[in-house]
């Protein structure tokens, strides 16, 4: 890890025992328990609702069944940073049906990291001065809510289930559990009117050197400012939540359809 990338992470030497608590409940979230919600503002009844029907909701939402499975390839591109007038870089992400994505995130000044998959399988690496983490939340959780969104088959999961229902962003909304065959569960909030995603919990795991203890915590991703690209509705705004603010990257240009050449996914 680079000397820029320990400063972006510093954040964990001093995290508040309140913070602490927070990550500690999302994560039994996250690998089994059931979400809460506040008996002092009930949400409205809705009566029991399947996994099913809600992601069929969600794909109906962000423009249907067949919009996402005729995708074959997308590019997006945009800034990112704790604030738009002063960013910290720019990324593209660029994916590639079904199994194939990337996510290239340049740091001003700095190096350039990629993380993504080949065939499924996860791949990571980074420039010198290129961050893997940035305020203590890893690239690969910005990469894994970008591809959520354009997830339609769910064969890769061992189980879905609804675990409850909590407020996002003053919305009340369904938590539906992921339990993937491999890695750790997520937790997605799909508003309960729209059905659109409003937000992912997702697991960090975290070694700040080789040989040193694993580190488990929780990494909460807001999806804001839905808006038509073509034939897909997509957040313009990803906002990773951390201790000093929420870590955005704004979307400014998607296109379907592009010519992505194999190579865009190697070393």
């Amino acid at each position: 890890m680079s000397g820029f990338t320990d400063l972006l992470a510093v954040w964990f030497v001093a995290y508040s025992a309140n913070m602490k608590r927070t990550a500690f409940f999302l994560v039994l979230v996250l690998l089994g328990a059931r979400a809460n919600t506040s008996a002092q503002n009930s949400p409205p009844h809705a009566g029991s609702i399947s996994p099913a029907k809600i992601l069929d909701g969600f794909l109906s939402a962000t423009g249907g069944l067949n919009a996402h499975k005729e995708l074959i390839t997308l590019e997006s591109s945009g800034l990112f940073g704790f604030s738009m007038y002063h960013p910290l870089g720019s990324y593209t992400f660029q994916y590639k049906a079904p199994e194939n994505d990337v996510l290239e995130a340049q740091l001003i000044s700095h190096g350039t990291s990629w993380t993504g998959h080949l065939d499924g399988h996860f791949r990571r690496r980074w420039t010198v001065e290129g961050a893997a983490m940035i305020n203590g939340a890893g690239l690969e959780t910005v990469e894994q809510c970008l591809v959520s969104l354009l997830e339609w088959d769910i064969r890769n999961y061992d189980k879905i289930e609804v675990i409850g229902r909590a407020q996002v962003d003053k919305k009340w909304a369904y938590a539906v559990r992921f339990t993937p065959k491999q890695g750790d569960p997520q937790v997605r909030y799909y508003d309960m009117k729209s059905f659109l995603m409003l937000r992912m919990d997702q697991v960090q795991r975290f070694r700040r050197a080789k040989g040193m203890p694993e580190i488990a915590y929780a990494i909460v991703t807001y999806f804001r400012d839905y808006q038509q690209f073509g034939a897909l509705k997509l957040p313009r705004e990803i906002a990773v939540s951390r201790d000093v603010g929420d870590l955005v990257f704004h979307v400014d240009h998607v296109k379907a359809g592009v010519d992505i050449p194999d190579s865009a996914f190697r070393d």
